[in-house]
């Protein structure tokens, strides 16, 4: 008891060639349509979202053969958007719109015959839906007219219909023409994205001083946290099917995705958030707009890298940091270009009959965006060093994104380099320092050790890699005193399981590192638990936006005296045997013996 495909024809996705009796080219030159239909499509399979305006591409011809791209100003053309009867989702996924009706036994719907047969065999009495007398109805429901205009944005009402647009010229005259036109029809109106979902907050139960006296004292530390949130939000540049073919097409598209993002980014409450892969169009049509209603301001630095053309436009990603306005004030912003700190490290060892082959490895248009902000509710102490303009404590915020390629993981391990030894150069060493990110690299890679240990143990295999010879050449330079740890470790003991979930790797690559002597992690927010981001597969999926996990962590600034006391117990004998000779002022990022 199959239900025949409803979508066929009148209700499939896509696009018909022609409406009516379009196919007809005979008629006098008056009966000549002024422009006629080559293309209208859907963007990539977009399935409509509630207020979302549905993305078409339409393109028409003129008499003189001349093609252009309408986006409601031409005159000869009218648009009419109708609404199809209802498409209820599928029993088993309700991200997905059925295909099949059961109109025999169940009367549930399913997105394959797959579907079917397990629900037709395995689904309890109790659970099988009424028996509808409107389903003969349904099946030939006439539809509605709702808009006369080129573009539409679906309301509630639309919420589990199709969409039709009906393109159709104009002759001479301003009549209707009966052929050139076209028609696209859309699959099921989805609803606008829910609210994010709820997330344990884990605290850190182990948050004291150095002497033992804890840190969660009443609720003093609630009026004294900032929460830090990192994401990488995935560029619709890479958002593809080829990439992600488990994921459904709206679920990748940009208009579906966009709002996942800015209700989780909005939920979290937090007041400094970090993200890569954000393009520069998006940066300035959503993010900035959409934070700044919610109280925060944002910088953005695209990469190194040829804009790309995308969409009808060139377009470049990189990392964008926000602030809440309420809490702190920007003090300054600077980019560290790791291309141009090749450059300089490669000359400065008079390596220059090496520098095609060397830049051409390591310069692949990677950044970090420093920004430094001055808290406006917690002071810090005038002789710390960490005092801004208004005596509020500082801190040093660093969003970067290291090179992808699993290939490159000498390209990483240097990228890693250039970002402290360029961190160390800015003399901001008496401040705060939060480094957060997707480093692209797992707990047991060398980025990892580098960061976290200050130098790389020297039969590490990461070393072993090393086709541009560099890292051989600047092993003993490569190790550093900023005194790094990360906000999940520190708190619950190791990294979270997952913070890149899809078909082809599942791992830890994203961190919020911090500089301990200065700031307490108090909590971080739980990541999803496996069974959790494998229901779709893997990510993304249709609730959860990027193929990344976000970070959230809580800290507070440490005391002077307390930051002191600490650096004077925080290198171990082995971390010193490595760090002799690296000192620093004030218990900022340095060690201290």
């Amino acid at each position: 008891a199959i239900a025949p495909d409803r979508r066929t024809d009148l209700m499939a996705p896509g696009r018909s060639p022609e409406s009516g009796s379009s196919c007809s080219r005979s008629g006098s030159e008056e009966d000549q349509p002024l422009v006629t239909v080559v293309r209208a499509e859907l963007v990539r399979g977009h399935r409509p979202v509630v207020v979302s305006e549905v993305p078409v591409y339409i393109g028409l011809k003129d008499q003189d053969g001349r093609q252009f791209e309408d986006k409601g100003n031409c005159p000869n053309v009218k648009y009419r958007w109708l609404r199809g009867p209802v498409v209820k989702p599928c029993y088993y996924h309700p991200h997905k719109m059925s295909q099949i009706k059961d109109v025999g036994r169940t009367h549930l719907c399913f997105c394959s015959k797959e579907c079917f047969l397990k629900g037709y065999h395995e689904i309890p009495k109790n659970l099988w839906a009424t028996k509808d007398d409107t389903e003969k109805q349904e099946l030939i429901a006439e539809w509605t007219e709702v808009a006369n205009t080129r573009s539409y944005c679906p309301s509630k009402e639309d919420i589990d219909r199709p969409l039709r647009l009906e393109i159709t010229p104009l002759v001479k005259g301003g009549s209707k023409s009966r052929t050139g036109g076209m028609t696209i029809t859309t699959g099921t109106v989805i609803p606008t994205p829910q609210e994010a979902r709820c997330r344990r907050t884990l605290m850190n139960k182990n948050a004291a001083t150095y002497d033992g006296t804890s840190l969660l004292n009443g609720a003093e530390w609630l009026t004294k946290q900032f929460k830090v949130m990192n994401w990488n939000v995935l560029a619709d540049l890479y958002a593809n099917e080829s990439v992600y073919p488990y994921c459904e097409k709206w679920a990748l598209n940009w208009t579906w995705r966009k709002h996942l993002i800015m209700k989780e980014l909005k939920s979290m409450a937090v007041d400094i958030i970090t993200l890569q892969e954000v393009q520069k169009d998006a940066f300035d049509e959503w993010f900035r707009p959409q934070l700044h209603e919610a109280g925060y301001e944002g910088v953005f630095q695209q990469k190194k890298r040829d804009p790309i053309f995308h969409r009808g436009k060139y377009t470049a990603e990189g990392c964008a940091t926000f602030y809440k306005t309420t809490r702190f004030r920007r003090v300054e912003k600077q980019v560290i270009d790791y291309d141009k700190e090749t450059s300089t490290e490669i000359r400065g060892a008079g390596l220059e009959f090496e520098n095609d082959r060397c830049l051409q490895r390591l310069s692949k248009g990677n950044i970090a965006l420093v920004v430094v902000l001055e808290d406006l509710q917690i002071k810090a102490s005038p002789n710390s060093g960490q005092a801004g303009e208004n005596g509020g404590h500082c801190l040093v915020v660093v969003n970067t994104h290291i090179l992808c390629d699993p290939s490159s993981s000498d390209v990483k391990l240097w990228q890693s380099y250039l970002l402290v030894n360029a961190l160390r150069k800015m003399n901001w060493h008496t401040l705060p320092l939060l480094l957060a990110g997707d480093f692209n690299s797992t707990p047991d890679s060398a980025v990892y050790d580098f960061l976290k240990n200050a130098y790389v143990p020297d039969g590490h295999e990461d070393l072993r890699h090393d086709p541009s010879g560099l890292l051989s050449r600047f092993r003993l330079q490569m190790r550093h005193d900023l005194a790094l740890t990360t906000a999940y470790a520190k708190c619950t003991g190791a990294e979270a399981k997952f913070t890149n979930y899809t078909e082809d790797f599942k791992g830890t690559l994203d961190y919020i590192w911090f500089s301990p002597e200065a700031l307490h992690v108090v909590a971080v927010t739980q990541v999803d638990e496996e069974g959790e981001l494998k229901k779709e597969h893997a990510l993304p999926s249709s609730n959860r936006p990027s193929d990344h996990v976000s970070l959230v962590a809580t800290f507070v600034f440490k005391e002077e005296d307390e930051q002191k006391a600490q650096a004077r117990h925080a290198m171990s004998a082995h971390q010193y045997h490595h760090m002799t000779g690296f000192t620093a002022q004030g218990g900022g990022w340095g060690y201290e013996s």
